[in-house]
């Protein structure tokens, strides 16, 4: 027997609500990747997902999971046939099961019940948490405790919908990895919804960042983050200079150098990511006129001699001041876009 070629394949899928959707669902998923969806609200994340785990009946296009036709125009496979696991943003524990019940749930009552609550128990870090009450946990335990009820019954696919957005910035990026881990230990296939750049960057081996029901760009996180193939994409993930300059002949022209221009167009788009931009001891002079530092590096506001104000990230040791003369280079040219993307 072959092995399937993809864990997920949407093609065309559509499903249209009166406030939002999806347009053109079209993008793969490889068994055993960790895919993240990313977007801003309303970007059809959250309705590509409904779909991939049959909530939702696309009015068009076609969807496959391990090779086997979901839903088209003549087959529609309800969720609980799907093979498909589910974690939602607020984990849906049921506070008067302890931590094992609330595990079993869902499995069947056959020999071996238990023994598989203790392996996925085992699996997330939680063994001899199986009488607790789901009231004494930590946050991060009942994402976990959701997350080994989700795995119990051995889904092929796992479809996590927001699962760090209900805890705090310190237990999230720590969250963040644990799930990762525990993924690739379990050998799931898992597809993660969200609007977290950060989360999306750091958890997924692939990333598909949507814009108004569709997907325009998929790729591994640092390919997206580095050769953004939209504005959009290069706006919404990271932190970047924009600037809105005129193209002449051609070329749009800075005080760092003349670029080549997208085609036929009067205006462009460049974006200039802070880290892109580095100090040097000859190049373009500026005036620092603001700093702020976060510990691990610091981003200095520096107003240049056109007139053009940057976002310029250095490291936390440089000993720049909030004030005073700087030369600037750029490590890489900008990204640069026609105005109407």
């Amino acid at each position: 027997m072959t092995s399937p070629r993809y864990a997920v394949e949407a093609s065309g899928a559509r499903r249209r609500f009166a406030d939002g959707g999806v347009d053109d669902l079209t993008l793969t998923v490889q068994p055993g990747e960790l895919f993240a969806l990313l977007g801003p609200s309303g970007s059809g994340k959250t309705t590509s997902l409904r779909l991939i785990a049959g909530f939702e009946r696309p009015d068009a296009g076609s969807l496959r999971l391990w090779d086997d036709v979901v839903a088209d125009a003549a087959h529609f496979v309800p969720p609980e046939r799907r093979g498909v696991g589910m974690v939602f943003q607020d984990y849906a524990l049921f506070p008067h099961m302890s931590v094992a019940e609330n595990v079993a749930y869902g499995l069947p009552h056959a020999a071996g019940r238990r023994t598989r609550v203790a392996e996925a128990l085992d699996l997330v870090g939680l063994t001899g948490f199986e009488d607790r009450s789901v009231h004494d946990l930590s946050g991060g335990e009942q994402q976990r405790v959701a997350l080994a009820r989700a795995l119990a019954p051995g889904p092929r696919l796992l479809l996590l919908d927001e699962p760090f957005s209900n805890l705090d910035a310190a237990l999230r990026s720590r969250m963040r990895a644990e799930v990762r881990e525990i993924m690739k230990r379990a050998g799931t296939t898992a597809i993660l919804v969200t609007h977290d750049q950060e989360e999306a960057l750091s958890v997924a081996d692939r990333i598909a960042f949507m814009w108004r029901g569709r997907v325009e760009q998929i790729g591994p996180p640092d390919e997206v983050y580095t050769h953004p193939a939209t504005l959009h994409v290069a706006t919404s993930i990271g932190d970047a200079n924009i600037l809105r300059l005129p193209v002449a002949n051609g070329l749009v022209h800075t005080v760092f150098g003349s670029f080549e221009a997208p085609s036929g167009t009067a205006e462009c788009v460049l974006v200039l990511r802070p880290e892109d931009i580095q100090v040097l001891p000859g190049g373009v002079a500026g005036q620092v006129i603001g700093r702020e530092y976060f510990g691990h590096d610091q981003v200095l506001r520096v107003h240049l001699v056109d007139g053009t104000e940057l976002r310029v990230r250095v490291g936390a040791h440089e000993r720049l001041g909030a004030a005073g003369p700087i030369v600037l280079g750029l490590r890489r040219n900008p990204a640069i876009f026609a105005t109407e993307d």
